[in-house]
């Protein structure tokens, strides 16, 4: 089972660096699913994604307070909904992708606003 949970975690990290490079993927799931499978099968990989300068801070403010930062609610919306309306009005041309994108993006919305606003 260690052998999964490293894998899972790691797996998570691609996705979480993923997240944060494209709108409408969100890091924070991700890094929460590292966290744990970290936790479970190994410390040393754990202290490295609490301490990691990039992913630290925004498990941090998720796990001591329970929430995400104002500024990174705003920047994730902000990317999402800008990337979504780009990909609709100029990169996608059949109707159904398009619904699928807004959809996405209503999605992601409901799950940023979810969470408690931390504001510093």
């Amino acid at each position: 089972m260690r052998i999964f949970f490293i894998a899972l975690g790691l797996l998570c990290i691609i996705m979480a660096a993923l997240g944060v490079l494209l709108p409408g993927l969100p890091a924070t799931p991700f890094l929460l699913l590292a966290s744990y499978s970290f936790a479970r099968s190994s410390k040393k990989m754990h202290d490295w994604l609490i301490n990691n300068k990039v992913f630290g801070p925004i498990l941090s403010d998720f796990i001591d307070r329970k929430g995400i930062g104002l500024h990174i609610k705003i920047i994730s919306l902000l990317m999402m909904w800008g990337m979504m309306t780009v990909s609709v009005f100029y990169l996608i041309e059949n109707d159904l992708p398009k619904y699928i994108a807004v959809a996405g993006a209503l999605i992601g919305t409901f799950a940023v606003l979810r969470f408690k606003t931390i504001r510093d």
